[in-house]
Parts: structure tokens; sequence; C-alpha cells
């Protein structure tokens, strides 16, 4: 099997290309003359359980500056409504000045709900990675239960659990 044979097996099962080409860094195809099925698909597992774990603390800190975000937001509505109580209640000299703190305070908030939009975006798109690579570890434990060998079988997912666990 060569190279782009293994890209497209991969491709077939729902990789993106990109993501193959990642997971088959691993062979060298041009001295390797052996590769076959297994050999790909020991790779992707490989593969796939560091970077759900990379993708899984992208989602995570993705998560806790949304969380952050929000809180930023709240405190400046609060700042808000302080300052436009204090307006109805002073004199004409001061509302200017707070009336310009207020505009200030409202850009602030446009200018978070614009990067927090983004941030939930991308969260998004990050949970959709993880699901796609938690599919994509399933399909290939399956594929490992459907070996008759018990022995290629347990090193095999002995293997894949030190890759996941890191």
């Amino acid at each position: 099997m060569n190279k782009k044979e293994a890209i497209e097996l991969l491709d077939h099962e729902g990789w993106t290309k990109a993501d193959a080409q990642r997971a088959l860094k691993s062979i060298n195809f041009k001295t390797d003359t052996d590769i076959d099925e297994l050999i790909v698909r020991c790779a992707a597992l490989q593969f796939a359980g560091a970077e759900l774990i990379k993708r899984q603390n992208l989602q995570r800190a993705q998560k806790g500056m949304v969380t952050k975000r929000n809180k930023e937001i709240q405190s400046y509505i609060v700042q808000i409504e302080e300052l436009t109580l204090k307006i109805g209640s002073s004199n004409g000299e001061n509302s200017a000045e707070l009336e310009k703190q207020v505009k200030e305070l409202k850009g602030k908030i446009s200018n978070l709900v614009e990067a927090n939009d983004v941030l939930k975006k991308d969260n998004k798109n990050l949970k959709n990675i993880v699901d796609e690579i938690r599919f994509k570890l399933t399909v290939e434990i399956k594929s490992l239960l459907n070996l008759k060998n018990i022995l290629e079988i347990r090193k095999r997912l002995i293997d894949l659990l030190k890759t996941i666990l890191g």
C-alpha cells in the first residue's frame, strides 16, 4: 500500500485528508514496502488518541475564555446601569462625562460580545472535532474486536489505551 492509497483509505472512513497525512507521518512509505491496512490503522489510532487529548484541552480553554468574557460583559452592564442612574440624578456638567463613560462601556461590550460569539463558534467547532475523533476511535476499536487472535487484540488495545491516556 502506498501513501496515496492509505490516505484514501482513511478519507473513505471520514478522516480529513490533512488529518490523514498527519496521522501517517510516522510511517516511511519510501523504505517500507510491506505496509498494509493494519499498519495504517495502527498509525491512525495513535494519532487520533493524541489529537483527541490536544483538542479536548483546546476546547476546555475556549470554554474558560467564554465564561470569562461573559463575566466581563455582565460587569460592564452593571456599570452602565449605575452610570445611567447617576446621569439621571446629576447636574449638567457631570452628565456629559458620565455619558462619555457610558459610550465607552457600550463600545467595550459590543467588542466583547463579538469576541464572545467568535469564541462560541470556535468552541462548537472544537466540540465537533472531538466528537468526530471519539467516533473514529470507536470504529477502530470495533475493527480490533473483529480480529481472531486474542493476543493480537489485547496487545493492540493496550497500545491504543497507552496512546489515548498519554
